[in-house]
């Protein structure tokens, strides 16, 4: 059966000027009734004004711009249904303007060019983009269909800058995706899905933004210190304006063209880019997807891939030292170090430095690693007079078997008979007790040499009026 044109309209318009131009539509004040089995084609513009508004059960057809100022919705009325029609924006670039939001129930945009939203619009049914660019400046396209299909595509996309967007209703705990990209400067399509934790009422908004968050006032450079380096090119920005709870967010990338990342970073509290430490890491082609599960806070909206790492400076365990002696600090995790204070320090450079400190220290270490991120850590050093005259315990053995510093010798012990020592390792495994001790240490444990590095003694003495003293710090074994 073919359909037959029904069409009601209060003024058409013609003139040369206006055929020069191309015809338009306008209702002017009127209901235009739209049933099933008819539709309207527009060859032009499309005006709805004065009050107008359609009752539409079947299709628009629109070849030129959309255009509301009737205060109203254009397709909701309070007396009737607007309709569960279909509006087809079917020709080259087209825009959706005026002073008052239309409320769509299908908008479905096919043919040719970039479809524009000149301002806020809401959609009841479905929004089907096909293979378009629905760019929408910073305005908002409400779908506010629940259901998962309510947006569709083959490879179109919306676009959308500073706060604009595609704003969704969701009732369930599936997987909506909101399918966005941008054509400014390179040209993108990095989509989000995003999977509520519960079937009740929220709205999530995303917008991809094809620009270096920096440009937008999202600093890289500021950042938690384990924060290694942020995507420079694009990042995504992400609401919840309604609803209780807590969702699923997965940002897709291209690792060809996007390069290799390992975290998602939230621009949060300070405000400042911090990781929001995601979970999972699937591949795909051509997109890998990194998704946060359970993530609800949405106090700022930019999101970014990156680069972290976990803590790793590790400056050594706590120590004393005698007055005037002089200790090696063992650094480890990283490429580059920097100790500070830095003046009882042969380098504060390098990981193991000499230091000497005339008096109680803390001694505050950075750490940079090899992603170019950096960690701190710090070591307390604790300095006592010598309770003991000429007492000298080494803090370094050479059992090489050349005869020379093979054993541990403590100098002036055999005057402490009552004494006893422990060496531990750096994780504090006891590795060697005797008591009292014999001097005959050579870097063994259990039978066996222990490896090149750095242990720690504690040695315990009685002195002369029945006092125990305890002594501590490192003894490096060197092979």
């Amino acid at each position: 059966m073919h359909k037959s044109l029904l069409a009601f309209v209060l003024a058409v318009c013609v003139s040369s000027a206006a055929i020069a131009q191309g015809g338009f539509w306008s209702n002017a004040g009127a209901l235009v009734s739209i049933r099933d089995t008819s539709f309207v084609s527009v060859i032009g513009d499309m005006y709805n004004s004065n009050g107008g508004i359609y009752y539409n059960f079947d299709s628009i057809f629109l070849t030129g711009d959309w255009s509301n100022t009737a205060g109203n919705h254009a397709f909701d009325s309070i007396l009737v249904p607007a309709g569960t029609g279909y509006v087809y924006m079917y020709a080259a670039d087209q825009r959706i303007k005026g002073t008052d939001q239309t409320y769509f129930h299908n908008l479905i945009l096919k043919n040719q060019g970039t479809k524009y939203a000149d301002l806020d619009a809401k959609v009841d049914g479905f929004l089907d983009m096909t293979d378009r660019e629905f760019s929408v400046d910073t305005n908002t396209i409400w779908v506010r269909n629940p259901r998962l299909n309510s947006v569709r595509r083959t490879t179109g996309f919306l676009s959308s800058l500073k706060d604009g967007g595609l704003l969704r209703y969701t009732d369930s705990d599936s997987t909506y995706l909101y399918p966005v990209g941008s054509n400014l400067g390179t040209s993108r399509y990095r989509p989000i899905e995003m999977t509520p934790t519960a079937s009740q009422n929220n709205q999530y908004k995303v917008r991809f933004a094809n620009i270096d968050p920096t440009a937008e006032g999202f600093d890289r450079n500021i950042r938690f210190h384990l924060v290694c380096s942020i995507n420079p090119n694009w990042y995504h920005r992400i609401y919840h304006p309604y609803g209780p709870d807590s969702a699923d967010l997965a940002i897709f990338y291209d690792p060809a063209a996007d390069g290799q990342w390992n975290d998602i970073v939230h621009w949060q509290n300070l405000p400042e880019w911090e990781s929001i430490h995601r979970d999972t890491v699937v591949p795909g082609a051509p997109f890998t997807k990194m998704a946060k599960f359970r993530w609800n806070d949405y106090s700022y909206s930019p999101f970014a891939l990156a680069i972290t790492s976990q803590p790793f400076a590790v400056a050594g365990v706590d120590t004393i030292i005698w007055r005037l002696d002089t200790i090696q600090l063992q650094a480890s995790g990283g490429v580059g170090y920097a100790w500070s204070p830095a003046d009882s320090l042969s380098d504060a450079s390098v990981s193991d430095p000499l230091a000497w400190p005339s008096q109680s220290t803390i001694y505050h270490l950075t750490v940079e690693d090899s992603k170019g991120c950096y960690d701190y850590d710090s070591l307390y050093v604790l300095v006592r007079n010598k309770p003991i005259p000429n007492f000298f315990v080494p803090d370094v053995i050479t059992p090489n078997g050349d005869g020379y510093n093979d054993f541990w010798h403590i100098r002036d012990l055999d005057r402490y008979p009552q004494n006893e020592v422990r060496i531990i390792n750096r994780w504090g495994d006891e590795l060697f007790f005797e008591a009292p001790y014999q001097q005959d240490w050579t870097g063994m444990w259990k039978g066996e040499p222990l490896p090149g590095a750095t242990y720690y003694y504690i040695l315990k003495v009685k002195d002369e009026n029945g006092n125990w003293i305890t002594f501590n710090g490192p003894i490096t074994v060197v092979r």
